[in-house]
């Protein structure tokens, strides 16, 4: 097609130059500065595995087509054939997203203690205590550094725009003040910050071998929506149930249920792929 070139990264904006500076992403939530200081993330971190498992080769032709028709069975093909085939799976999909899954866990840990002791209690054990009563973006934007703190890899980088994504998600929706959420409005925003860092990952995975994309920015908008569309609804739909009892969780079992909701994740993509 005589309106496409080859893409060959994130200059699209899939990794924003502001991807360490959440002031700059999401400038238009609060004009006032932080209010509380960053503080040190837990220790776990995951080394991502990154190791060639076969050919993206299919994943590039079904992703290609989509780029030209916007076909969403293209696309749905595209992300099967990158499971698939090209990373080894699901279970190996969901390794190689190493930070995102550290991250993910840290954050289901806040989810677990706002459920189950409430949103005082769930800031205080991240040292956040005094946000409580302020309104939900800030508190968010305080959590972005406790949860996913900048770093200068990719995977890092991949965790850290996923929580900006989300938050400026929330941020259109006009939320009042944290301690308002409901235990369910925080556990979408957990699944939601899931299926940005699944997008994010495909999509530099996939653009680093070469995908033909219009040049027009507003087919490329438009393609990227369509993405986050098809894996944010099934991450919500077929894996909100797999948060039911939260609350119960330990610590060792919060990490292993994030882990489990990204094989989940990266499984079921696979199979709705397969049936298109």
């Amino acid at each position: 097609m005589g309106t496409s070139s080859a893409y060959g990264g994130p200059q699209i904006g899939l990794i924003p130059s502001w991807v360490d500076d959440p002031a700059a992403g999401v400038a238009a939530l609060d004009p006032t500065p932080p209010v509380a200081p960053a503080v040190a993330p837990p220790a776990l971190r995951i080394t991502p595995d990154v190791s060639g498992a076969g050919s993206l080769r299919g994943a590039r032709t079904a992703f290609n087509q989509f780029a030209r028709t916007g076909n969403r069975d293209a696309l749905a093909r595209g992300v099967s054939r990158y499971v698939r085939d090209g990373v080894g799976g699901s279970d190996r999909a969901a390794r190689r997203m190493g930070e995102a899954r550290a991250s993910a866990g840290r954050l289901l840990g806040v989810v677990r203690d706002f459920s189950r002791d409430g949103p005082a209690e769930a800031l205080r054990r991240v040292n956040l205590g005094d946000l409580a009563g302020r309104p939900a973006e800030d508190v968010f934007l305080a959590l972005l550094e406790v949860i996913c703190p900048p770093g200068g890899s990719l995977d890092e980088a991949i965790a850290r725009q996923g929580m900006l994504e989300a938050i400026d998600a929330l941020a259109e929706e006009g939320l009042g003040p944290f301690d308002d959420l409901t235990a369910g409005q925080l556990e979408e925003f957990f699944l939601d910050v899931v299926a940005r860092t699944i997008e994010a990952r495909i999509l530099n995975d996939i653009g680093a071998k070469g995908v033909s994309i219009p040049h027009d920015v507003g087919a490329i908008d438009k393609l990227q929506a369509q993405l986050h569309d098809f894996v944010a609804g099934t991450v919500r739909s077929e894996l909100a149930g797999r948060l039911d009892g939260v609350a119960s969780l330990s610590d060792r079992a919060v990490v292993g249920a994030a882990n489990g909701i990204y094989a989940a994740a990266f499984e079921m993509l696979a199979i709705l792929g397969d049936d298109a």
